[in-house]
């Protein structure tokens, strides 16, 4: 395949992308993401440049930053001293932008798997295609996605959205690590190496022709990055998607500390990668929520200050660009003559000789997928436009079924909640009411213990009276009869 790179991957990229969910061997997976960032194009344009870089003196004052970030993250890194040659060419290549704190991590991973200048120019794809305006002053790119991925995680997990909202937890507080990181220092290395397989075959949008149409519409600088947001979706529907879990999180602080250390199931990459591929966040819907939350940020804080080139979403966009940029590399030498070598021969009284020619089917190498394969590996080369139109009608028609029915679901769910809210009135309307006369049956009863208190008073005061005249005419018939005795 890397033999015959263009053609693959303009032909028949639903295959690649199968076998880069798989998971790339280990020894390949260097030259697969330079291929696939289209790295390897730069280094062979710009022979020389990195070391150009390198002699460069630089600024001080990101030097200076670099080498205490390095011996804070990497005190122990074998190859600390590439890792900051290769920060230091880029605050060199890009003086505008400069150096962020999660370009380390980043450039650690690619460092981990491939030289020095073959990192750099990896990093600078990433950094220019992948994610332009990640790490630029101000973050607004960063802040920006996590509007969009709180919209998100709306449609996917409405119970961890309303527990997030209810404590006024900002995106930014636990997203911003494992977007501008790429989850290099949330999930463990195994998942890492398969995420940012998937990250850079796939990227964003899987159908070229929605982001060029996005590009003519001026609405392509902010397309998503869909494999991070699908993994960050999956990764908070595990940890606040139930009752259950959110029994320990019952305020701002457990929350975060939750969020901070995540469940160890959920990040293994068994677990991980076949939710983050069956996640229904589809293109549109990505588009969608982008163009809302950019129009909701105009209206609030106005236009943005930094205004990235236009971001490619994965090797299929890229390798289109490339073409755009480079005419000759279309035409005869995007024949597929040249794919003769992956040809399987057919037997001589074989029906596929009658049915078609064998020039058009290109076979696979022999492996058996874990996961469908969405072309059956018999699908001829350059599709019929007919099929090809009745399946972007299909997916059309699927995708607005699907946003039916979460319109649908959404409806749903606030009417339940106006259901519940207007028992809950109902409730506190019968609760006052139970109130009132309570409190108006003690004040019944006060009344009747004064009254009771007050006759009971006056019958004693009565008797009262009624003894003493008694008591004071035997007094003075007593008194009067000892005088007269006395005198």
């Amino acid at each position: 395949m890397f033999n015959h790179w263009d053609k693959w991957l303009m032909r028949r990229f639903q295959k690649v992308k199968l076998r880069y969910r798989k998971g790339i061997p280990s020894s390949l997976r260097a030259r697969a993401w330079q291929y696939h960032s289209n790295s390897h194009h730069l280094l062979n344009k710009n022979p020389g440049k990195f070391e150009e870089l390198e002699r460069h003196p630089g600024d001080p004052k990101w030097l200076d930053v670099i080498e205490k970030d390095l011996h804070q993250q990497f005190p122990f890194h074998e190859m600390q001293q590439d890792l900051y040659r290769i920060l230091k060419a880029y605050t060199v290549y890009r003086p505008e932008e400069g150096y962020c704190q999660a370009q380390a991590p980043v450039a650690a991973v690619l460092l981990m798997h491939m030289p020095a200048e073959q990192a750099f120019w990896c990093l600078v794809q990433i950094c220019d295609k992948y994610l332009p305006g990640y790490y630029s002053a101000g973050l607004e790119a960063i802040q920006l996605d996590g509007e969009i991925f709180f919209a998100l995680l709306r449609r996917v997990c409405p119970m961890a959205y309303r527990h997030l909202k209810k404590f006024k937890i900002d995106p930014i507080l636990y997203m911003t690590e494992w977007f501008m990181c790429i989850f290099s220092r949330t999930l463990p290395w195994s998942s890492v190496l398969r995420v940012w397989d998937m990250f850079f075959c796939e990227g964003g949008c899987d159908d070229t022709s929605i982001a060029l149409y996005c590009a003519h519409k001026g609405g392509a600088d902010f397309f998503r990055v869909k494999i991070v947001f699908r993994v960050g979706l999956v990764l908070l529907r595990h940890t606040l998607g139930s009752v259950d879990k959110l029994r320990s999180c019952q305020g701002m602080y457990e929350t975060m500390e939750k969020l901070r250390s995540l469940p160890p199931h959920c990040m293994q990459e068994e677990v991980l990668l076949p939710e983050v591929s069956a996640l229904a966040v589809t293109d549109a819907l990505i588009e969608r929520e982008s163009n809302t939350q950019l129009r909701k940020w105009r209206e609030n804080r106005g236009e943005l200050q930094y205004r990235p080139s236009r971001r490619l979403h994965g090797a299929r966009q890229i390798q289109e660009e490339k073409m755009r940029l480079n005419p000759s590399l279309s035409g005869s030498r995007l024949s597929l003559s040249s794919l003769s070598s992956l040809r399987r021969p057919s037997p001589p009284n074989s029906p596929a000789l009658a049915l078609q020619p064998p020039e058009s089917v290109v076979v696979s190498e022999g492996l058996h997928p874990v996961l469908p394969s969405p072309t059956a590996n018999k699908a001829p080369l350059g599709p019929p436009k007919e099929a090809a139109k009745k399946g972007k009608e299909k997916q059309k028609e699927q995708d607005k079924k699907r946003e039916r029915e979460e319109r649908e679901r959404e409806k749903k769910r606030e009417k339940e909640e106006r259901e519940e809210r207007e028992r809950e009135r109902k409730r506190e309307k019968e609760r006052e009411k139970q109130k009132e006369k309570e409190e108006k049956r003690l004040q019944k009863e006060k009344e009747k213990a004064e009254a009771k208190q007050k006759k009971e008073r006056k019958v004693s005061f009565r008797r009262k009276e009624a003894s003493s005249p008694a008591t004071d005419s035997t007094h003075k018939s007593g008194t009067g009869s000892a005088d007269d005795t006395y005198f």
